[in-house]
């Protein structure tokens, strides 16, 4: 979390991988408002079913995706896109 005491709070996860998996799915178990993340780890908990990124994108303030200049180059943009629909319009 970033910043403020209680309510004035700003609540921010990041989600990569290369850190605790766990301790990022307990992260998002808190209905963050502002995501920051790679496609990659964030696709990869899509898949695995985590509640908040499956059914609960649509409460998002902010997506932040890392790592956008290799998103075309590595063949990400598929999983973008996917991760993109599930935003509100």
């Amino acid at each position: 979390a970033v910043g403020g005491q209680g309510k004035d709070k700003v609540r921010a996860v990041a989600i990569v991988g290369g850190l605790s998996e766990v301790k990022q799915v307990r992260q998002l178990k808190l209905k963050p408002p502002i995501i920051v993340g790679t496609p990659g780890r964030l696709w990869e908990l899509v898949q695995q079913g985590e509640e908040h990124l499956v059914n609960g994108l649509r409460t998002l303030r902010f997506i932040v995706l890392d790592e956008a200049d290799r998103l075309v180059s590595s063949g990400h943009f598929k999983e973008v896109r996917q991760l993109l629909a599930r935003l509100p319009e």
